[in-house]
């Protein structure tokens, strides 16, 4: 299995460096772009992709995650910030995160958007609404408490479930409370 993970500079980058961690434990071929705004987002949060990730340069439009004809199983956006959330609606794929997000839709493969930003405005939900109807998944990292979660990273797990979960991937990392 491959998937890609699309980096943007939401807050939040502590996801996709535990989803990467995770898939590749999994086996999992895990390919990634991160954006200029997500690199500066992860030196300010402390946080990086794990070895092994196959990385891409976001200006790189002739990557291969920018064709259809490339096999991909899963993408995901992870955080994925109100403005890639709005490109993605609007079709605009101008760097190597939204054409492959469009190229997801466009082929009909999963697409897993981790939203992280809140509020809200009207504009993202129209936008959130729009790439739900085209089969996206809208997955809002938002972290639950009924597991009685001990520390952060117990947080960060919740939502990565959640991520895995929307992949199809059969991985238990919640331990639930008694």
């Amino acid at each position: 299995m491959r998937v890609f993970i699309g980096v943007t500079g939401a807050s939040g980058q502590v996801y996709a460096r535990r989803l990467a961690e995770v898939l590749l434990e999994e086996g999992v071929e895990v390919e990634a772009c991160v954006t200029r705004a997500a690199e500066r987002v992860m030196r300010r949060e402390g946080e990086r992709l794990p070895e092994g990730v196959r990385r891409y340069d976001p200006e790189d439009l002739s990557a291969p995650p920018a064709s259809g004809t490339y096999r991909v199983d899963g993408y995901v956006v992870c955080p994925c910030s109100l403005t890639t959330l709005a490109s993605v609606s609007a079709g605009i794929g101008s760097d190597l995160v939204k054409r492959a997000a469009i190229v997801a839709l466009k082929e009909g493969r999963r697409l897993v958007l981790v939203v992280r930003e809140t509020p809200w405005p009207v504009s993202a939900l129209r936008a959130a609404l729009e790439l739900a109807r085209e089969g996206a998944t809208i997955l809002p990292a938002c972290p639950a408490f009924y597991h009685r979660p001990e520390d952060v990273m117990d947080l960060v797990d919740y939502v990565v479930q959640k991520v895995l979960d929307a992949l199809g991937l059969e991985v238990d990392l919640v331990r639930y409370a008694d």
